[in-house]
């Protein structure tokens, strides 16, 4: 019975532990340089970041707001939300939203244009606690 007990008691500490590791969240590192070209601007920036899923990481690059979001897609991929929000704008509607797919640890090309604004530049994503 004692016997029994002890691997009940190991089973379950195992299962919890399990479940603990498996909700862990991954932190990502991004190496990037970035220009917005928009309104008569244009700004480039050149660094790293890091950031959980989901979260968005900001750049001030006035007259814009430039918001970062990396979220895993499984496996090595990864999908990259950037965002260009004008400072100036009292709504906050975005003037540019797009969402661009790469692979984890390989360079992934930022290029577009839409409603005036211009984006070019490149971004590296790697997870940092695997």
């Amino acid at each position: 019975m004692k016997t029994l007990r002890n691997t009940l008691a190991v089973l379950l500490g195992a299962a919890f532990l399990g479940v603990g590791t498996a909700g862990a969240t991954e932190v990502f590192r991004a190496h990037y340089e970035i220009r917005i070209a928009t309104q008569g601007t244009d700004n480039t920036v050149r660094s790293t970041f890091e950031t959980r899923p989901g979260e968005r990481f900001t750049l001030d690059l006035p007259p814009n707001v430039v918001a970062l979001a990396v979220r895993r897609l499984g496996a090595e991929n990864y999908e990259l939300q950037v965002t260009v929000t004008p400072t100036k704008n009292g709504k906050g509607a975005a003037a540019f939203s797009y969402t661009y797919q790469g692979t984890l640890g390989r360079p992934l090309e930022l290029k577009n244009t839409a409603d005036g604004v211009d984006v070019d530049g490149a971004i590296s994503v790697v997870v940092l606690n695997r």
